[in-house]
């Protein structure tokens, strides 16, 4: 079965329980084995297993709760690797900002107050999966198509841009940073001429906007929104986005009777 690496502190405590409670059962709900190195009888060399763990992982799940130097090697080394990696913070991270590299991607923010904002994430968290997996499936048709060849009106480059921003949007008018984009597009294999033109080319035809969004902490980027005439081309020409998800090999398990012992 593919896996979901999972990169968060390991502590005997509150981030083990959010592990059992919260991310194995949402990456298991999206069709994965949720995979932490620590809980792999076969390790014999720890930062071996993480590295290749991450290099085959479908995709990467990230904490980044907490300044903790092993989950910003972990996640540094899944961006280099090229993994599409889900990022989650708690409220319990205050006054601090991101690292340069962190702050204008999607970081999913979760409460900790109630078992209801633990089941809201964990739901979030299948559906960002999912939604990374068909992503990867729709890229990979695409990189298959001839460069120079378009397909209903739009050439290679400008249909790949397309499904990075959808991919990435979970509601209609959802934003993604250009900057997420650009690197998504870069590991794609689309030179920085080819991005420009993508982009160009998708605004002329009214199928993105671009705009400025502020991020955690406040500062300025940019983004790029995919607008209702690029969605409805999506949906009529949905044949050059078919994918297939994963079978699902595991259920999630019984969430019930955890109330009385909350991730906190």
């Amino acid at each position: 079965m593919a896996t979901c690496f999972v990169i968060q502190p390991f502590d005997a405590g509150k981030f083990d329980k959010r592990f059992e409670q919260v991310f194995k059962p949402a990456i298991e709900a999206a069709g994965l084995e949720a995979y932490r190195v620590d809980k792999d009888p076969r390790v014999d060399i720890p930062i071996d297993a993480i590295e290749e763990g991450i290099r085959s992982a479908a995709v990467c799940l990230a904490d980044i709760t907490t300044d903790n130097p092993n989950v910003w090697y972990e996640l540094g080394y899944a961006f280099a690797s090229g993994r599409p990696v889900v990022m989650v913070c708690s409220e319990e991270r205050t006054g601090k900002k991101y690292p340069f590299d962190i702050q204008h991607r999607t970081v999913i923010s979760y409460l900790v107050k109630a078992p209801g904002d633990f089941d809201k994430l964990r739901d979030t968290l299948t559906e960002r999966i999912k939604a990374l997996i068909e992503r990867g499936a729709a890229l990979e048709k695409i990189a298959e198509s001839e460069p120079v060849a378009t397909l209903e009106g739009l050439s290679q480059p400008e249909l790949l841009l397309l499904a990075l921003v959808a991919g990435d949007a979970s509601l209609l008018r959802s934003s993604t940073s250009l900057y997420s984009v650009r690197r998504s597009a870069e590991q794609s294999g689309l030179t920085n001429v080819g991005f420009s033109l993508g982009v160009r080319r998708l605004v002329s035809k009214r199928f993105v906007d671009l705009g400025e969004d502020t991020d955690y902490n406040g500062e300025p980027y940019d983004i790029m929104i995919i607008t209702e005439v690029g969605w409805s081309w999506i949906e009529s020409n949905e044949n050059l986005f078919v994918i297939h998800r994963p079978k699902k090999h595991a259920t999630a398990p019984d969430v019930k009777g955890f109330e009385d012992d909350i991730p906190f």
